[in-house]
């Protein structure tokens, strides 16, 4: 809701961790990190606040914008699969049981038209052995909603990025060398077949899998209790910082978790309903540099020590 009478008293608290999605909040439509934004992430870096990246990416596609952004705190990605100091390369990986991974790509093989993808280690396993030339012939197909730089940054963040394409499901699993960090399964055109998915997954592995989800018609598939709020939960403690000293700020529901464990959790403006009521706070979109906006009016706050005066895009909730 709005904060009564004009004024917003949550940015008070000694935040000490900022976690930044990075796909609708840290960066904009077109794949760019604004140069507003920068600036107000080394501003708060400056202000002795640690800032630190929570993604569903995989750890070789985050770690480009950890190091434009000038990151050293670990890092949370693949949803909390994967928390890695990028200093020491120290790293926990919280596995998928292969046993779990295998049968639950079967079940998905099951319906037509699903689309599977593999996160290990190493980078991705593609279910299709022309998975790539399809992706690059359906985006070249797609009406044009990018800039050209915005084109350029979207082929390098999600076609040309390392693959293995194996060809079939059993295939796919005897190349997992190791139990996978997730695997992402893609609806078809009937919206009804992946929640009848997602129901009988659920009702057999019950919490030995995690279930969250970043884009629409699609889930992704983790071992159970995983989640960016537990990756974050791990690297507090490793940092010696309470949950009130950590800010949390996402635009999708695999970042409700991580906003609700946070002191104060931030929703962008384009993120669905469900993810802004969740929220302490909402900003602007992701392509009006509403993250740069909302951490500009927490270090004003942190200056003058003061009541903040709540901009006309900025709403609060549980004062």
């Amino acid at each position: 809701m709005m904060c009564k009478g004009n004024t917003c008293r949550l940015f008070n608290g000694d935040f000490k961790l900022i976690a930044l999605d990075i796909d609708g909040t840290l960066i904009n439509s077109d794949h760019i990190i604004t140069s507003r934004t920068m600036h107000a992430i080394k501003n708060a870096k400056d202000a002795g606040i640690n800032v630190t990246i929570a993604t569903g990416r995989h750890y070789i596609s985050a770690i480009r914008i950890a190091r434009k952004i000038q990151i050293s705190a670990p890092l949370i990605c693949g949803d909390g699969a994967i928390i890695k100091d990028i200093n020491t390369n120290h790293t926990i990986y919280n596995l998928l049981p292969k046993e779990i991974a295998a049968d639950v790509m079967r079940m998905a093989a099951g319906y037509e038209d699903f689309k599977i993808q593999v996160f290990t280690r190493e980078g991705k396993i593609y279910l299709g052995s022309n998975y790539r030339n399809n992706y690059f012939k359906s985006f070249l197909r797609a009406p044009l909603k990018h800039s050209l730089r915005g084109y350029f940054n979207l082929l390098r963040d999600f076609v040309f990025i390392p693959v293995k394409n194996t060809g079939n499901i059993e295939k796919t699993i005897a190349a997992m060398d190791d139990a996978p960090l997730k695997i992402v399964v893609y609806g078809n055109e009937r919206r009804e077949d992946l929640k009848d998915f997602t129901d009988k997954i659920i009702k057999k592995y019950g919490d030995r899998i995690s279930i969250t989800s970043a884009i629409d018609n699609c889930i992704d598939i983790l071992k159970g209790g995983v989640s960016k709020a537990k990756g974050l939960a791990v690297l507090s403690e490793k940092l010696n910082i309470k949950p009130e000293e950590i800010i949390a700020v996402g635009d999708n529901i695999n970042d409700i978790e991580m906003i609700e464990y946070a002191g104060l959790g931030v929703a962008m403006g384009n993120a669905p309903d469900e993810v802004k009521s969740k929220a302490n706070y909402v900003t602007d979109t992701n392509n009006n540099d509403g993250l740069a906006k909302f951490l500009e009016s927490l270090l004003s706050v942190r200056i003058k020590t003061k009541e903040f005066p709540v901009p006309q895009t900025g709403l609060c909730r549980g004062q």
